[in-house]
């Protein structure tokens, strides 16, 4: 459990055929690529608008996101259930860099993940590679669009020609989130709060990242009352089992963290005792840079530009899901380029590229965090 898969062109065609044996042709239907299947003029334009990648040594360009187990248009019933994760993918390439870093929760298992990292080598055109917490997690009761999201696991993804990993192997690379039972923090049994980490090296600028991706149980599990020790328990994950440093190179230069923490980050008008402990900019003891937090900070109204980026809906807007990034020492790095892209940015830029006018359908049930880290 919990081992790499890493991808390459090698070996696509069979990936491709076992991967629609076990989940079905229409979780495997290819996008529509520009550049690719488009007539030559339609190509060259959309191409113009195309994502690069990041060749700048002093910055990652990371994402996080709930994938809620990569909903499709087949998933019935629930008809609710419905959607097209490749929005997403289409959005990522419209933006100016293509991601270095993917920090993902809610994959079934190893076979999405080999899904998800073939679908990302068609979209942008590289090599992407990743580290799941569990390869094959036991299933749960209960849940919508069964079988999809019985079985839930966290995965960190990375691009090849900027980044090699040095270590994620369990079980020293996951961890387990807590939940309330009787009024005490105990480790929850939900194979998708298992976070996972990874010790990637940056190959374009020779310093090191760990990188991790985590899920917190939500409030009927008990989640939202152990906020605090699991914030805590993530700050020491990143420098706990050998991930604070690279042999031969020294202390690790950055770590960033991305995951659903189910917990908002006020309540009442105040910060949430865990999220001012998360935030650097707040003086809080974990020190972390929030990415929206810090992009916000910046604009005339930090309240409502935070309020706008929102994550989940549930009963109420909630900002549940999180880039978190700092440097060893206690500095706060610089985030630049933040987005939360909306459902109706995925549709419209899925349209633009694929043409394939398939604009009711929403990415996930949560909206994306996007930033550029550096270092």
């Amino acid at each position: 459990m919990g081992n790499p898969r890493t991808t390459g062109t090698a070996g696509t065609a069979g990936r491709k055929a076992r991967l629609a044996a076990l989940l079905g042709a229409g979780a495997l239907a290819v996008p529509v690529l520009a550049g690719a299947q488009a007539q030559a003029g339609d190509a060259a334009a959309a191409a113009a608008a195309e994502a690069r990648p990041n060749d700048d040594p002093g910055s990652l360009q990371v994402y996080d996101a709930n994938v809620e187990n990569l909903p499709t248009t087949d998933e019935r019933p629930p008809e609710e259930c419905a959607g097209d994760w490749h929005d997403l993918m289409y959005y990522m390439r419209t933006q100016e860099l293509k991601p270095d870093v993917y920090l993902v929760q809610q994959l079934n298992n190893r076979d999405q993940l080999d899904l998800l990292l073939d679908r990302m080598e068609s979209h942008f055109g590289e090599a992407y590679a990743g580290v799941l917490a569990e390869n094959d997690p036991e299933p749960t009761t209960g849940g919508a669009c069964n079988p999809f999201k019985k079985r839930q696991t966290n995965a960190v993804i990375w691009r090849t020609d900027r980044l090699e990993l040095v270590k994620s192997a369990s079980p020293g690379n996951r961890w387990q989130a807590q939940n309330e039972v009787a009024g005490q923090c105990v480790n929850n049994d939900q194979p998708r709060t298992k976070g996972v980490k990874a010790l990637l090296h940056d190959k374009v600028s020779g310093k090191t990242v760990t990188a991790a991706s985590f899920h917190w149980p939500t409030i009927g599990h008990g989640g939202d009352a152990c906020a605090d020790s699991n914030i805590g328990e993530l700050s020491n994950e990143l420098t706990e089992d050998g991930y604070d440093e690279h042999a031969g190179h020294g202390a690790t230069d950055l770590y960033v963290a991305g995951g659903d923490t189910n917990a908002h980050d006020r309540r009442d008008g105040a910060w949430r005792t865990w999220y001012e402990a998360a935030n650097g900019d707040l003086g809080g003891k974990y020190g972390f840079r929030d990415a929206v937090y810090a992009h916000c900070a910046t604009q005339s109204d930090p309240a409502g530009c935070r309020a706008d980026r929102w994550t989940l809906e549930t009963q109420s807007l909630r900002r549940v899901d999180y880039v978190l990034a700092r440097k060893p020492g206690g500095a706060l790095p610089r985030i630049t380029g933040t987005v939360v892209p909306t459902f109706e940015d995925g549709n419209k830029a899925d349209e633009e590229i694929s043409q394939d006018g398939d604009s009711p359908l929403v990415f996930s049930d949560h909206r994306a965090v996007g930033a550029r880290v550096h270092y």
